[in-house]
Formats: structure tokens, sequence, C-alpha cells
């Protein structure tokens, strides 16, 4: 990436953690970056735009993500993977994470990122089945949401619980329903 770029999207990043979004002028962003007006617009017709590229870094970082995790759940379940594919996830991503999913600072991106994981995953079955029912579509849908939910709360709420806990947490859902996990019924 361009220097000039990165610089703008860094300043970006840091004014967010202290500003809401709707706050944050190009004037704060090009003050921070210490660069000139022309320069911001040459990478970037609004601020809005610029949320949009960030918001679709994070959405291909995610599609990665969930490409992995679909590979180790389907061809070896191993815990250690899945857990370094997360950890990777947040540690290469970790401001965007806190802007998009801890906090929310965009209304759609929570929604965006849903849609792109079901368009994923739909892909990825069909390598399995070749043609997914209304229901197996709704049902991919509701687990899709579900993982995401539990994901973001985690960040949310700093992690307060071990990976390795949300890993198995989240398998035990997928597996045998979240109402499992509330009873602590055994199949």
């Amino acid at each position: 990436m361009n220097k000039a770029k990165a610089k703008i999207i860094k300043a970006f990043i840091e004014l967010s953690k202290t500003t809401p979004l709707q706050k944050i002028s190009i004037n704060a962003i090009i003050k921070k970056a210490a660069i000139n007006r022309s320069t911001f617009y040459y990478y970037f017709d609004t601020i809005d735009m610029l949320i949009l590229e960030l918001e679709n870094t994070l959405l291909k970082e995610f599609s990665k993500v969930q490409k992995s995790l679909y590979a180790i759940l389907i061809f070896e379940i191993d815990d250690n993977k899945i857990k370094h594919v997360i950890e990777k996830l947040i540690d290469n991503n970790e401001d965007l994470i806190n802007l998009f999913v801890v906090k929310k600072q965009s209304p759609t991106f929570m929604d965006k990122l849903s849609k792109k994981a079901l368009e994923n995953n739909m892909l990825m079955s069909k390598l399995v089945i070749s043609r997914l029912t209304k229901r197996q579509e709704y049902a991919m849908k509701y687990i899709i949401n579900a993982q995401l939910w539990l994901f973001a709360h985690w960040i949310q709420h700093k992690k307060d619980m071990p990976i390795e806990e949300l890993i198995d947490l989240g398998r035990s859902m997928l597996t045998r329903g979240p109402i499992n996990e509330i009873v602590k019924i055994g199949f």
C-alpha cells in the first residue's frame, strides 16, 4: 500500500478510537496524517468511501478465515489450528475489528459480514451438496449468524473466556444446539 494512503488510514483509525465516525472530518484526518487535502481526495472521494474500503478489507479477511475454518472442520478437526486462525485474524485486524465489531461504528457492517459469510458457506456447501433446499438455506443462515454473534459477543466482552472454551462452545452449539449448553442435556 502507498505510504500516503497508509497514513490516511492510520490517522482515520486513530481518530476513530476517540471520535464517533460521523464526527470525523476530512480536516481532522489530513491534520493527523500530516498530508494535504488533495492527497486525501486522490485516494478517497469521501470519508464514506474510506469506511467502505476498510469494511471491505475486513470482510475479505473474515472470508479467508471462514474458508480456512471450513477446511479445518471438514478435513481435520484440530482445535489448535482453529485457535491459530482466529488469533491471527484478531492480531492482524485488531483495529478494524474494534471499529466495526466492538464499537459497532458502522450500522451495516455485521449485516454485510453475515451476507458474505452466508454466500461463502453456500459456495463451499455446494462442493458437498449440489442443491440446497430452502430449509437448508435457512438453517445455514441461522448457524452462521449464531457463530458470528458468538464471536462478536466474545470480542465485545474483551475475550472474557479462553479461546479454547469459545471454540468448544461454538462446536457444541453447532453440533448439539444452544439449548444443550443452557440445560446441559447430554445426547
